[in-house]
């Protein structure tokens, strides 16, 4: 253990150093609160499930009596929100192939079962390359088809129409609005809905109002519209939008299959550097085949990477018999002392983990942690002050031209009635809007 690198109410992660690769990592502490348990098996669950390279992995879990401790991998680079802040927007060159990666990402998730439902510019981190990782899936739920989810959470401003009208829904479609929110966020620098109080929050969002930038492309702004449909029911799929004209320009953006841990084909160099320090070959393939994640596991993931990312580079380590030496602390400077320096030949896992601590669950029924974050996340209905810690609007908006154009979403509420079928007409029509 190095430090503390986040703190919240249920949890803390920890920056540590794995002491057989020299790789650095993250420790997210979890402690074993009787109220809590369900909340914490739920994201660890759902992180077990994925192994893809633009999502944040899981590499060990160490349980005991009071806690449970989460080893994830770390990834170079910094949050998007910092990112665009610093340059106010993004081209949409640069937004087109850093969005491809979080779709595809997330239409691996949906296609798994898996829904984040708090996707905004906090949770995605990027590195210089444009490489993106999602991480926090403390809000995530497990999801069967047809089967509505009743839980309203998130940053109240990435909030869908259907948190507003207190509606099961459809956690697939949140995703999608959330991602609708993002792009827009990305290609402009501000949020497409705000206002000063819940009221007026809602009503734009139910109204699809927003501004739309002259200086965005006809097929970017298509895109975001279809994003932001605001009938759930029409809209789209992950796959249906990875098919639009727009994302398909250039080459694809998500890292191919060959990057995620093959557990069938285990790579030899990796097996062998593995062997020098202790550990079994048929421990190895037995953990890898069934997903253990134990130190045999986390050892292997932690040397692929170091092998990706400097060319098959593995770092020569002495024979350590594995789980045979106590771990260290920081009291203990002769087993460990301290944060200690390596030489440039020893490849680096930087830090860039979010501090983002929130241990929700995908159980409806239970209660939103409070979070360390500046887009806090918060349940999405909530009473009028809830707007006085809102999500900042990252930046002005720049236009060259300087004009925009407000425009209703053309799928929202020029069709009412029509929209009105399977009860959403009605639930609309129930409201009273404050004037916009």
């Amino acid at each position: 253990m190095l430090r503390t690198i986040g703190q919240g109410n249920y949890a803390e992660v920890k920056l540590a150093q794995h002491r057989l690769t020299g790789a650095e990592v993250a420790i997210k502490v979890l402690l074993k609160q009787k109220q809590q348990t369900f909340l914490i098996w739920s994201e660890v669950g759902i992180t077990k499930r994925m192994n893809h390279p633009n999502i944040i992995s899981l590499l060990q879990i160490i349980e005991t009596e009071q806690i449970i401790f989460l080893i994830l991998d770390l990834a170079e680079g910094r949050e998007l929100w910092d990112r665009i802040q610093q340059v106010g927007y993004l081209q949409e060159d640069i937004a087109r192939e850093i969005f491809k990666q979080i779709a595809h990402a997330m239409r691996y998730c949906h296609d798994r079962g898996i829904v984040h439902r708090d996707l905004k510019p906090d949770n995605i981190m990027v590195d210089a390359m444009g490489r993106v990782k999602i991480i926090d899936f403390g809000l995530g739920a497990l999801i069967r088809p047809g089967r509505k989810l009743f839980r309203f959470c998130g940053a109240l401003q990435f909030g869908a129409p259907e948190f507003f009208l207190r509606q099961p829904y459809d956690g697939t479609k949140v995703d999608t609005w959330n991602l609708g929110i993002l792009l827009y966020f990305m290609v402009t620098g501000t949020l497409p809905f705000d206002g000063s109080t819940f009221e007026e929050l809602q009503c734009k969002v139910l109204l699809g109002l927003y501004a739309v930038p002259s200086h965005l492309s006809q097929e970017l702004q298509d895109v975001i519209h279809h994003l932001l449909t605001i009938n759930p029911t029409e809209r789209p799929t992950l796959k249906d939008i990875m098919g639009h004209p727009w994302l398909r320009e250039g080459d694809e953006g998500s890292s191919s299959p060959c990057d995620e841990m093959s557990p069938s084909h285990p790579d030899p160099t990796i097996m062998a550097a593995m062997a020098e320090m202790g550990f079994d070959p048929r421990d190895i393939r037995k953990s890898l085949l069934h997903r253990l994640f134990n130190e045999t596991m986390a050892t292997y993931g932690l040397l692929q990477c170091q092998a990706r990312q400097q060319g098959d580079f593995i770092r020569q380590t002495k024979a350590v018999r594995p789980g045979t030496t106590p771990y260290p602390t920081p009291t203990d400077p002769v087993a460990f002392p301290g944060c200690q320096k390596r030489t440039t030949d020893v490849p680096a896992l930087q830090y860039c983990l979010s501090l983002s601590l929130k241990t929700g669950s995908a159980e409806d029924s239970q209660q939103v942690g409070q979070r360390l974050r500046r887009s806090v996340t918060v349940p999405i209905i909530a009473p009028h002050d809830c707007l006085q810690k809102r999500t900042p609007t990252h930046g002005t908006l720049r236009d060259p031209t300087g004009t925009q154009h407000c425009r209703h979403n053309p799928r929202c509420v020029e069709k009412l009635e029509e929209v009105g079928k399977e009860d959403w007409g009605r639930s609309i029509r129930g409201l009273v809007l404050p004037t916009v």
